[in-house]
Parts: C-alpha cells; sequence; structure tokens
C-alpha cells in the first residue's frame, strides 16, 4: 500500500491508496456520479446513507460523515477545521490503515477526501467492501452463533485492544462475520489509538449494552447471557497480558 496525499486547491484535500485509486477527484465521492453510470449496488441506512459500489472489479463502500444526536439535527455533515490531518475522515484513514498492518481484520481504506469552506467541512470515505459478510445483528436475528464463533468475536475485540485502538461505538452493527466465520470490526469513526488499559472494559460494556438493548428490540433474537461468557473468554484468552 503506497498512501498519498494530495490537496487541488478550492478545499479538496485527499488521502488515498495508489494500488486502488489512480487519480483521485471529488466526483467519486457523490453517489449521484455512480448512480448516473448504474454501479450502486446497494445502500445501507444508518445515521446517513453509506453507497455499496461496483467499480474497475472492486466493490466499494462509500459512507458520507454525518452527525448524530442533537447537534447533528443542526449541523448535519458540518465539522469545524481543525486541520486536515485531524479532521475524521483522514483520521479513520490513518487509523484503519495502522490496524491494517498489524493484522487485524478491518475494512481496507480506498480513499478519503474533505471539503473545506471556511472554518467547515464535510467529508466522505471510501473503503473495500468485506466479501460475504453479514452483521452481527443480522445474523442473531435468524440464528444462534457457535460457542466457537463466539470466541472469535472475543478474540477480534482483544486484538483490537491489543493494539491500543479504542472503538467509540462497539455495537452489534460493527461486528461482521464473512462466510468462513471470520470476524470483522468496522466503522472506526471518533476511534483513537490510546495509552493504558483503564479505557478497554468501557468497549466491552458499550458491546454488552448493545446485546441488551436487541433483545429486549426484537422479537427474535438469538442471543443469551451464556453467549457473552463465551465471548469474554475468547477476549480473555487472546488479550495481551
Amino acid at each position: 500500500m503506497a498512501t498519498i496525499r494530495r490537496d487541488i486547491g478550492a478545499g479538496h484535500h485527499f488521502i488515498f491508496d495508489d494500488t486502488l485509486v489512480k487519480q483521485p477527484h471529488a466526483e467519486m465521492f457523490n453517489p449521484e456520479f455512480w448512480q448516473q453510470q448504474n454501479k450502486i449496488t446497494g445502500q445501507a441506512k444508518g445515521r446517513g446513507t453509506t453507497i455499496f459500489i461496483e467499480h474497475e472489479n472492486q466493490r466499494w463502500v462509500l459512507r458520507h460523515f454525518m452527525r448524530g444526536g442533537l447537534v447533528g439535527k443542526i449541523l448535519s455533515d458540518q465539522y469545524l477545521f481543525l486541520g486536515v490531518e485531524r479532521s475524521r475522515p483522514f483520521e479513520e484513514f490513518r487509523l484503519l490503515e495502522h490496524m491494517q498492518s498489524q493484522g487485524l481484520r478491518v475494512p481496507v481504506p480506498v480513499a478519503a477526501r474533505i471539503h473545506r469552506r471556511g472554518l467547515i467541512y464535510r467529508g466522505d470515505l471510501i473503503t473495500l467492501n468485506i466479501p460475504d459478510s453479514q452483521d452481527l445483528h443480522h445474523i442473531l436475528c435468524n440464528q444462534p452463533l457457535s460457542e466457537e464463533a463466539w470466541h472469535k468475536v472475543g478474540h477480534a475485540l482483544a486484538a483490537m485492544h491489543n493494539c491500543q485502538v479504542y472503538h467509540h461505538d462497539a455495537n452489534v452493527r460493527n461486528i461482521m462475520i464473512d462466510s468462513d466465520e471470520e470476524i470483522w470490526l468496522i466503522d472506526f469513526d471518533r476511534c483513537s489509538k490510546r495509552q493504558g488499559d483503564s479505557w478497554k472494559q468501557s468497549n466491552l460494556d458499550r458491546l454488552l449494552r448493545s446485546l441488551h438493548k436487541e433483545k429486549a428490540k426484537n422479537p427474535v433474537f438469538h442471543w443469551e447471557e451464556k453467549h457473552w461468557t463465551w465471548c469474554m473468554d475468547g477476549y480473555r484468552n487472546a488479550v495481551s497480558r
């Protein structure tokens, strides 16, 4: 992977892997551009809309950065500019790049861009799609996971923590399982490398709250407390001492 940063003026700043993208441009971060070429293969609704694209034998995931909560109702997709490298798309790209280098199963970063106007910027990130995968929420609404699979979820969380990476929103929708039953972690917006260990339990607590919430909300959700024990067994077996 050869990461290149390019600033083209008019407030446009790009970072990209030149083995996957030769010449980034603003239009490639615009869903309408891909719609006109009939290259959108699907979309997912979350805080914003995530677009799935098939382009030059690659499958991309395009995400526009959106704010959540009450602030999001006012500012939607606007962020205070504190420097290009401190922008959320660039920070997530760099973090994914770091985790990839450490062998973690996370999305491959393709390109990110911000468009700055004065003190405000908007931004986007493109990653490679994780093939033949579904999120943990979708799977548990249809079938239970085996004890071995729960161990693997714990292993994945431990691998992330062993790299000293904090996940801001470790919930059931940000854990993916592929057809080989390998575990992937996604959505590293507002995540970061941190020192020490005191914050790690809060990541695990966040996932447990997510499981309890979905269990209460969904008429069918194949999760029980013993599954959390299996997950934590896997975590403890893999975490660095």
